[in-house]
């Protein structure tokens, strides 16, 4: 189903103690629950209480292990910038279906503005990704164009959703960063 959002999740109330759960368990998702509960200040078992009340109202989608892509051959990584024919509700599910089954595709995105997608490839080099691009891209029906930017580098990559107060923390890097700019003040001897 297209846009399905897990029950509960939009509007699920969380007070501090929930948002402290959800910073830890981002970085480190096999913590044990006594180290959980210790680092946010609970008892073990309404810590365990809390976490799965985040699971099962779908705050907590799932818990997955972050893989090193390099490390089993795939590090090449390229951005493809999708136009459909025709962007018609049938043509989109069938893309959105066939994206969903090609493992190479790490991220499918659809999106406003002159395209209509944006796909994350990961290939082992750009001989694979070429034989992707011939083979899905330029045969996939419903594609009208489609351009391919392969990243040079990763500059930063996270998976870590801001469980801040929406928006202090930006705010303070970038008032770190603007007193970096300023001009030192000439010291008067």
């Amino acid at each position: 189903m297209r846009n399905e959002k897990p029950p509960g999740a939009v509007g699920t109330p969380l007070d501090a103690i929930d948002r402290r759960i959800l910073r830890v368990l981002q970085r480190d998702s096999v913590i044990a629950n006594q180290a959980l509960a210790d680092e946010v200040g609970l008892s073990p078992p309404a810590c365990l209480k809390r976490v799965r009340r985040l699971r099962e109202t779908g705050v907590i989608r799932r818990t997955a292990a972050l893989l090193a892509p390099e490390a089993l051959g795939y590090g090449l990584l390229t951005v493809v910038r999708i136009k459909l024919d025709r962007p018609r509700e049938k043509t989109m599910r069938n893309f959105e279906a066939l994206m969903r089954e090609l493992p190479r595709v790490a991220q499918c995105l659809t999106v406003a503005g002159d395209i209509d997608y944006v796909i994350l490839v990961r290939s082992r080099d750009v001989a694979h990704y070429q034989e992707f691009a011939r083979q899905i891209l330029a045969t996939a029906p419903g594609i009208r164009s489609y351009t391919s930017e392969i990243v040079l580098e990763v500059t930063k990559w996270i998976t870590e959703i801001p469980v801040d107060d929406g928006g202090s923390a930006e705010c303070a890097v970038v008032a770190r960063s603007e007193a970096t700019k300023r001009p030192r003040a000439a010291r008067r001897i």
